[in-house]
């Protein structure tokens, strides 16, 4: 019996010192349990000369990544901006900006940019002269007168009387920026005076009648003198559009036209004159 106790005792012993074998030097165990083991950062040395470390374990679940997507639009529309100007010139402008997530993109553009001619002051239609006017003052109640209505490139105008007040008669001239001729007629002689307003373009002068006649004041006008005898268009012709008792006014119209190759554009006239004008 005391030998079997022994032979036991050793057994037990025996199976002792394998269960101590298991253990290992540094104190910490490890099994195939199916579970990871996962080691982060360094592992820190404490003052006794032990080593932590931190250890995460994940049990087969995934690791998920969450993403947030923030999407902002912003719209700024500027519409209207625009000045508008009186003075010759109208311009309108449009300036539209949009920002958007991707960026800002701005897109400036002319929406209306329209330059139109202003007229101030005064206007010439087709570049047209006024029809001449032509006045006079005589002593007898009896002045005729004549307008053509059609512009004319060089203009023929006619001044006729039977007599003078006096002798003597005066013209104004005013008629501006048209070449001029100008007859000159009476029975009677007078002495005819020019007064031309600066511009005025006499080119002309010609004296007709059954008397001699005088002219002055016709500047670098050239004159013909068709007075007396056979060499006058009409003895006389002051009453438009014609004269009875032996003057003839068609006969001074036609001589006229005739000798300067130009067609009537006035004509004004009396029995006794004094003076006259032309605008």
């Amino acid at each position: 019996m005391t030998r079997l106790a022994l032979l036991l005792a050793l057994l037990l012993a025996a199976c002792g010192d394998d269960g101590v074998a298991a253990t290992t030097t540094d104190g910490s165990s490890s099994g195939s349990t199916g579970l990871g083991t996962t080691t982060t950062g360094d592992a820190p040395t404490t003052g006794d000369g032990s080593s932590t470390g931190t250890t995460s374990t994940a049990s087969g679940s995934a690791s998920e990544t969450t993403s947030d997507t923030t999407t902002s639009s912003t719209g700024d529309t500027t519409q209207g901006v625009g000045t508008s100007t009186s003075t010759g010139d109208d311009t309108t402008t449009g300036t539209t900006t949009t920002t958007g997530t991707t960026g800002t993109t701005t897109t400036t553009g002319t929406t209306g940019d329209t330059t139109g001619d202003t007229t101030t002051g005064d206007t010439t239609t087709g570049g047209e002269l006024e029809q001449p006017v032509p006045g006079g003052m005589c002593f007898t109640n009896d002045m005729t007168s004549f307008v053509e209505p059609l512009p004319q490139a060089e203009e023929l105008h006619i001044v006729s009387v039977y007599q003078a007040t006096g002798g003597a008669i005066t013209v104004d001239v005013t008629r501006t920026d048209v070449p001029l001729t100008l007859v000159l007629s009476s029975y009677e002689p007078v002495a005819f005076t020019l007064v031309l307003a600066p511009g005025v373009l006499l080119e002309h002068v010609i004296l007709n009648g059954y008397n001699a006649h005088t002219v002055q004041g016709q500047g670098m006008a050239l004159v013909t003198d068709v007075t007396g005898g056979a060499n006058y268009f009409a003895a006389c012709g002051y009453f438009w559009p014609e004269n009875d008792g032996g003057c003839d006014t068609p006969g001074l119209v036609a001589g006229a036209e005739a000798l300067t190759g130009l067609t009537l554009s006035s004509f004004i006239g009396c029995y006794d004159g004094s003076s006259f004008s032309l605008d």
